[in-house]
């Protein structure tokens, strides 16, 4: 008799809990509240159906609309089962198979796959492209074709536990490779109580995104665990590492700056009869700022035997539901209902709930939804639900949620930052000024947003009004430090100041002569790399290194006011056509395709460029597929000081015909229109001081003509604004 059928049997004896079968439920990167999706609830809300049928899977899968579908038995065949968003598939009693198929998500979101087995496929057991929350729990892979469980192209928010991967070469990849844009500030992905048994490499390999992979056991791994790279952050706590190479693998590169490095931390692993890196780079990031994760976490020599007995498929999992906010949620900023997801045939919920998890208060229900007291700011809450059934009660796991900080928190760029980045990429050929963000404060509906170069807000500091929890400030300066303030707007009107924040970034100064570029400041997708002459020798053996979409490198100006000739050198790969161009501040100068593609150092030169003390001098840069940007340095030539005002006429010195309207057009000195003004003659002829001292333009040379009755044709003018 199986266990499944025993269950029917014994159930009007026996009070069954959920535990029997999973091990608190879906924790990590997937329980986050973002991109439109409260956490990972899959085909929760919806309707539960039962396949024993290759053919009803995929009808199923596929379909639009909410399902959780249970299915029963092994089947074979070939391709790819396609599932489409908002699906659970769980494998019933002991699991289901597939047998030389597996699953294909393109695009979609809200997956949940559950006590599957797949092996034989081709050309993956289970391929994730450009989707968002999804959790693989008690899965057992193996065999397959290429990859067994690659999280690609843009993808995020994802968590793999108590899964069995095993018999393989490429294991599990959580990035696309190098040169990806798509995915640039993606790729967050947790593992977590899996097995990784007789397999190879990329178990997992994490690129761009943040890592956080604990409590897994690794035996008899021959190439590389996990695998690390491109601007990864990955943490590796507490897991178990026997008769395997390399626990800790940097892939590509060991330089610090460059664009294909990244950061492991290795924290309370066990390490037995391995070789290779154990030690990482020694930084990662904090998981606990995202997502509470310290109730599940084991201690690494339990490990082994933990995860032997429990990973892969395991009998039951049909009878687990989950809630939404998710097991461990934090930062749950306003929530009128609680709500779970479903199992058959049950005929009411008993719900507990509750700040003190030994004394939560008794509910009893017929919808899978809760609407709690009013909740409390900052308060950690506990909760269960018991199914109950015609002869049976599930009692379900124990739940938690913290809810968010009365004041708005966790700001970016973080409080005290002394590098902040002031622009960030945008698009794959665009960077934008860095945007302020921070996390919602509990119950505010708005927030009103101050920022200024001193800590004493005043009216002039104030910023903005957003309902969301971002502003853009627009460009803000090198160099500088900066206070900023979120105030929380609660629903009755009531006004909750935040904290004072502050934060600085770097900055770099250019005079006449030569800057090196990988001395400037560099943002968005630009990266400081060593070239030699193992490829190609850069001057000062450095050059800035651009990969996969946009970037800048900018310095400020302490010469004097000048006309200037500036020069940019750059190495024009054979792969493609990159782009670079020219700012002044955000006045953009001139712009250039990297079209020789010979392989051979160029110079781009712009003449007459007007460049004011403390103005920004900005490189800015887009790759172009295998064309990675390579800038070696800046040269500016002075050819003109404009710090000699009597050589100019100023406006006023010019008599025109009294009394009269005149059109004044004032150009930039290399000839760009920036104004034009009415402006009116006195009963001299002369005009006003305050027709240019109110011109919304800063100090500098300008040139001006107008136009007007009576007035006789002459060139262009010349005139200073103090």
């Amino acid at each position: 008799m199986n266990f499944y059928r025993t269950l029917t049997l014994i159930s009007s004896i026996f009070f069954i809990t959920t535990n029997i079968f999973a091990n608190n439920g879906l924790i990590g990167w997937a329980t986050c509240n973002t991109l439109g999706q409260n956490g990972t609830t899959g085909g929760g809300k919806g309707q539960i159906v039962r396949v024993n049928t290759k053919t009803a899977l995929e009808q199923y899968a596929k379909a639009s609309g909410d399902y959780i579908i249970l299915v029963e038995g092994s089947f074979t065949g070939t391709g790819m089962v396609e599932v489409n968003s908002n699906k659970t598939i769980i494998g019933v009693g002991g699991g289901a198979t597939f047998d030389g198929f597996g699953i294909n998500v393109n695009g979609k979101k809200n997956i949940i796959l559950r006590n599957l087995t797949i092996k034989n496929a081709a050309p993956d057991g289970i391929a994730m492209r450009n989707t968002h929350h999804v959790w693989i729990d008690h899965c057992d892979l193996s065999n397959s074709n290429d990859g067994l469980l690659d999280f690609t192209i843009g993808s995020d928010y994802l968590t793999v536990s108590w899964t069995l991967f095993h018999d393989h070469d490429k294991v599990t990849l959580a990035n696309s490779g190098t040169q990806h844009f798509e995915d640039a500030g993606k790729n967050k992905v947790c593992y977590h109580h899996n097995w990784f048994n007789n397999t190879v490499q990329r178990n997992p390999r994490i690129g761009y995104g943040m890592g956080h992979v604990f409590n897994n056991y690794y035996s008899n791994v021959s190439s590389y665990c996990v695998g690390y790279h491109t601007g990864a952050s990955v943490l590796i706590e507490n897991n178990y590492f026997y008769k395997s190479k390399s626990p800790l693998n940097q892939m590509y590169t060991g330089v610090s700056t460059a664009a294909n490095y990244a950061d492991a931390e290795e924290k309370g692993n066990i390490f037995v009869s391995t070789s290779g890196n154990t030690k990482g780079t020694g930084k990662s990031f904090d998981p606990g700022q995202y997502y509470n994760y310290a109730f599940m976490l084991d201690a690494a020599a339990d490990v082994p035997a933990l995860v032997q007995n429990k990973a892969g498929n395991t009998y039951g999992l049909e009878f687990e539901y989950l809630p939404v906010p998710a097991n461990g949620a934090i930062d749950v900023s306003d929530t009128d209902e609680l709500w779970w997801t479903g199992i058959e045939n049950v005929q009411s919920w008993e719900l507990y709930f509750g700040t003190n998890p030994d004394s939560l208060v008794k509910t009893s229900t017929t919808v899978r939804s809760f609407n709690p007291e009013k909740l409390q700011a900052d308060t950690e809450y506990f909760w269960k639900v018991n199914a109950i059934k015609a002869d049976t009660t599930i009692e379900g796991s124990l739940w938690r949620f913290r809810t968010a900080p009365a004041k708005a928190s966790k700001p970016y760029p973080a409080d005290g930052e002394l590098h902040a980045k002031l622009r960030q990429a945008s698009t794959e050929i665009a960077t934008i000024p860095t945007v302020l963000s921070w996390i919602p404060a509990f119950e505010a509906t708005s927030y009103k947003v101050y920022l200024d170069t001193t800590s004493a807000f005043s009216d002039s500091s104030y910023q903005a009004n957003p309902t969301g929890t971002s502003i853009a400030p627009g460009q803000l300066k090198f160099g500088v430090r900066y206070f900023w303030r979120v105030d929380a707007v609660i629903n009755d009107s009531t006004l909750i100041e935040g904290e004072t924040w502050d934060f600085i970034s770097d900055v770099h100064y250019s005079q006449e002569g030569i800057t090196e570029c990988e001395h400037m400041v560099l943002n968005g997708r630009a990266f400081k790399e060593e070239q030699s002459g193992v490829w190609f020798k850069a001057s000062n053996n450095w050059v800035v290194g651009g990969e996969a979409g946009p970037g800048t490198m900018s310095s400020v100006w302490s010469g004097p006011d000048a006309i200037c000739t500036v020069s940019v050198n750059y190495f024009d790969e054979s792969d493609g056509n990159g782009w670079y161009g020219f700012y002044v501040n955000d006045v953009y100068i001139k712009g250039w395709f990297t079209s020789n593609n010979n392989d051979k150092m160029v110079t781009q030169t712009m003449d007459n460029v007007r460049i004011l003390k403390n103005n920004e001098l900005r490189i800015a840069f887009y790759t172009n597929a295998g064309e990675l940007s390579r800038t070696d340095m800046m040269t500016i030539q002075i050819t003109q000081n404009l710090e000699e005002p009597q050589q100019l006429m100023p406006v006023r010195s010019s008599l025109y015909p009294p009394n009269q309207d005149i059109i004044m057009k004032v150009y930039s000195i290399s000839g760009l229109l920036l104004n034009t003004v009415v402006v009116r003659s006195d009963a001299n002829g002369r005009l006003s001081d305050h027709h240019w001292l109110e011109l919304p333009l800063p100090s500098g040379l300008y040139i001006y003509t107008v136009q007007g009755e009576n007035i006789p044709a002459r060139g262009a003018q010349r005139f200073i604004k103090p």
